[in-house]
């Protein structure tokens, strides 16, 4: 894979570890709230192995929140959102990191069904990773968020 003309996506847990990296041909908006990357042939690297999904997928970075979101695509029609409560993302040129928290939240494309993920393992990481009060604060407070971002029809309509 030629990784110099990719946008390099890295996420890595509290201890710094990389637990997935991701590739992206292209930024579609860069605005002060947020930023969208999309390709239509997703590729990673979890666990040492790269694996190519062959599909579209966006990522949205929330500049000043703690979680982003994936979204899912198949036959170019939306599937589901999957979203990661993060730290805010560090973003320098075409490469981007932020630290996963754990906890997902999986959409459905129609806004209807929300399901919370990784909950267990977040209440583990906290005491095997030691996590701060402030990160534990905006983990929880971000779950939050999400769920109100959902209702937000006008955010949406992006991705119409």
């Amino acid at each position: 894979m030629d990784s110099k003309e990719k946008i390099i996506v890295i996420a890595k847990k509290y201890n710094k570890k990389e637990s997935l990296r991701c590739f992206f041909d292209e930024i579609i908006l860069d605005n002060k709230e947020f930023l969208i990357l999309t390709t239509n042939n997703f590729k990673y690297i979890k666990n040492g192995k790269e694996r190519d999904k062959g599909y579209r997928m966006d990522l949205i970075i929330f500049k000043e929140k703690w979680f982003n979101a994936f979204v899912f695509y198949k036959n170019d029609k939306k599937q589901k959102f999957y979203f990661n409560i993060a730290s805010p993302a560090s973003i320098k040129d075409k490469y981007i990191e932020y630290i996963d928290m754990d906890i997902d939240l999986v959409v459905s494309s129609d806004f209807k069904k929300v399901e919370i993920l990784d909950m267990e393992e977040f209440k583990s990481h906290i005491k095997e990773y030691n996590y701060s009060d402030f990160f534990i604060k905006n983990s929880l407070g971000a779950l939050e968020q999400v769920k109100e971002l959902k209702d937000d029809k006008n955010f949406w309509k992006l991705f119409k």
